[in-house]
C-alpha cells in the first residue's frame, strides 16, 4: 500500500474512529487461524458501512484503506511510546501494533525488529510454547508475503524476517518441508509479483537450510511453475540452480527437464528471452547431452525461420551465439559448472 494519500483520503481521516479501526484490523491479524490469510486492501469501489473496517470470509480478509491509515496512526503512536519508555505495552498489544504497521508499510524495520525482540524474550522465558509461538509468527509473515499486497510480496524486510524465523526453528531442531515451503510461499509470492528476486533468493536459502531435501521433487515443483509463468526469468534462474545442483550427483546423464522445456518452446513457438536464456545456459554448461544439444539447435533454427519480428530473431540469434561461445570454451577448458552458474552472464536475474 502506498504511503501517499490523495486529498479525499486525507480529508476522510478526520472522520471515523481511529481506535476502533485499529482494534478491528489488529484483531483479524492477530487471532489464531488454521491457514494463511489472504489479505486485500479495499479501495473506493468497496463501500463499507460506517464503523466497519474489515470484511472477512473464512481466511479471505478485506481491509478498508481509510481504516488502515487510521489504524496505522494509532499503532505507530503506541510503538513510539513503547520504544521511548513512556507507556510500555503488554506483549499482545505490541504484537497487534506492529502487525498493523507492517500491513501498512512492510519496510517499517523498527516494527519488525520489535517483534524479533519480543519473540526472543518469550522464547527465553518459556521453551514449552516456543514452537507454537514461532509457527504463529510464521503464519502472519507468510500471510503478508502471499497476499495480494504488491509491496509485501517483494519486501526485503519481510523475507529477512522469515529467514530469521527459520533460523529459530532450526535452533529448536524443527525442520521445514522445503517442497511445501516453495510451493505455498515462494511460488505464490512469485506469482503475485513477477520476477520476484527476493522470493527466489529465499528459495535458494531454503535449499541450504534442510537436511534431507528431495531435490527431484523440488525441481518438478519449480518446473511446473515455470511452465505456467514462462516469461519469468527469476523462476527459470532458480530451476537452473536446481539442475546444476542435481548434476553433481548425476554427471554425464541426460537432462529430462531440458527436453521437456524444448518441447514446450517448440509447441508454443516461444521467443521470449527468459526461456531462451535458460535453454542456452543449460546447454552451454554441459548439463544437456550431445543429442539434446542437437535438438536445441533444431528448435532454434525452426522457430527463427518462422519468426517475423526482428526483436524475436535477435533473442534467438543471441541465445545461439552465446551458447556456442561458452560451450566451446567449456569443451576446450573444462571447468566446474558451479563456477559458470555464479557468473553474471550465465543466468542474469531481471527485477
Amino acid at each position: 500500500m502506498s504511503r501517499v494519500l490523495d486529498s479525499e483520503t486525507a480529508t476522510s481521516l478526520k472522520k471515523g474512529d481511529a481506535l476502533t479501526a485499529f482494534r478491528a484490523i489488529s484483531d483479524v491479524l492477530t487471532l489464531p487461524s488454521e491457514g494463511l490469510l489472504e489479505i486485500e486492501i479495499l479501495g473506493k469501489s468497496h463501500i463499507l458501512e460506517d464503523g466497519q473496517y474489515v470484511l472477512k470470509d473464512g481466511l479471505a480478509v478485506g481491509v478498508s484503506k481509510l481504516g488502515l491509515v487510521q489504524a496505522f496512526m494509532v499503532a505507530r503512536q503506541q510503538l513510539r511510546r513503547q520504544l521511548d519508555g513512556i507507556k510500555p505495552l503488554p506483549d499482545d498489544d505490541l504484537f497487534a501494533a506492529t502487525a498493523v504497521i507492517l500491513l501498512f508499510d512492510p519496510e517499517y524495520l523498527t516494527a519488525a525488529n520489535a517483534r524479533k525482540r519480543l519473540i526472543q524474550s518469550q522464547l527465553s522465558g518459556c521453551q514449552r510454547d516456543a514452537r507454537a509461538r514461532l509457527e504463529r509468527e510464521k503464519r502472519f509473515v507468510d500471510s503478508l508475503l502471499t497476499s495480494r499486497l504488491h509491496r509485501h510480496t517483494k519486501s526485503p524486510t519481510l523475507w529477512s524476517h522469515r529467514r530469521w524465523l527459520l533460523g529459530l526453528f532450526a535452533s529448536l531442531g524443527v525442520s521445514v518441508d522445503v517442497v511445501r515451503e516453495i510451493r505455498d510461499v515462494v511460488s505464490v509470492a512469485g506469482e503475485r509479483h513477477p520476477r520476484n528476486y527476493y522470493a527466489w533468493c529465499h528459495a535458494r536459502f531454503l535449499m541450504g537450510s534442510g537436511r534431507d531435501i528431495n531435490l527431484p521433487a523440488v525441481a518438478a515443483e519449480v518446473q511446473a511453475w515455470c511452465f505456467q509463468h514462462y516469461t519469468d526469468i527469476s523462476g527459470w534462474s532458480f530451476l537452473y540452480f536446481l539442475l546444476d545442483a542435481e548434476s553433481i550427483t548425476n554427471k554425464g546423464s541426460q537432462c529430462p527437464t531440458f527436453t521437456e522445456v524444448l518441447h514446450l518452446v517448440k509447441s508454443l513457438r516461444l521467443t521470449n528471452e527468459s526461456v531462451w536464456v535458460f535453454l542456452r545456459t543449460v546447454a552451454a554448461a554441459g548439463l544437456a547431452g550431445e543429442e539434446q544439444y542437437a535438438h536445441f539447435l533444431e528448435a532454434q533454427a525452426a522457430i527463427f525461420e518462422n519468426s517475423r519480428l526482428s526483436s524475436d530473431q535477435a533473442v534467438l540469434r543471441a541465445a545461439l551465439e552465446w551458447c556456442e561461445t561458452y560451450r566451446q570454451n567449456i569443451r576446450a577448458h573444462p571447468v566446474d559448472t558451479n563456477s559458470l552458474s555464479s557468473q553474471p552472464t550465465a543466468m542474469p536475474s531481471k527485477t
